[in-house]
């Protein structure tokens, strides 16, 4: 198993909901642990999986073990949030803005959803709204290869994302995805998806 440093970045699910436009209970990701941008793109992200989830068999006399597909979805859906958050940084710096506001504004949305002290209101609201607005269903997957799966997931464990961006080939970009319950590895594999389309502005 890879593991990159990251840096903190403590978002809920608040938050993965502005910006993922999958919904529950098919919404893999619940929230953000850490991010970096350099030297290359890298997230950090969790998943709880509590026994009520509805794909876990309501017969008591099976196993409550995660789908591999689901397993696979989670790994696709960490990539996307990595995706959409290194091209509205492209998006900013574009627009003669520091990437670092985006990073910015979903702390202070966090904090926000939280009702926690230090909260400003306004502070990256145009950021936040641009997201939240912008219809990133068109992210999607075009394949994963080299996907293996290493252990069995169950009810009450909670997933680890590290999701690696390794090339920018126009209009894919590819990633390395591990996956681990308490350090353990339980999934690891190459993600390639579609390119985000720009539909944001920031002039």
């Amino acid at each position: 198993m890879t593991t990159t440093k990251t840096d903190a970045l403590n978002l809920g699910a608040a938050v993965v909901l502005l910006v993922l436009p999958q919904r529950p209970p098919l919404l893999l990701v619940d929230r953000v642990e850490g991010y970096t941008r350099a030297p290359r793109p890298t997230l950090r992200a969790a998943r709880a999986l509590s026994v009520n989830e509805p794909f876990f068999a309501p017969d008591l006399q099976t196993p409550p073990i995660l789908p591999r597909s689901l397993m696979l979805e989670g790994m696709v859906q960490a990539a996307g949030l990595l995706q959409i958050l290194v091209t509205v940084q492209r998006e900013l710096e574009a627009a003669g803005r520091s990437a670092d506001e985006l990073i910015e504004a979903l702390r202070n949305a966090d904090l926000g959803y939280r009702l926690e002290p230090g909260y400003t209101p306004g502070l990256g609201d145009d950021i936040v709204n641009a997201i939240a607005g912008a219809g990133y269903g068109r992210v999607g997957s075009l394949g994963g290869s080299q996907i293996r799966f290493l252990r069995h997931v169950f009810a009450g464990d909670s997933l680890g994302y590290e999701i690696r961006l390794v090339r920018d080939a126009g209009s894919v970009i590819h990633f390395e995805a591990d996956v681990d319950v308490r350090g353990q590895l339980v999934a690891q594999g190459l993600l390639t998806l579609s390119k985000v389309e720009a539909i944001l502005s920031f002039r």
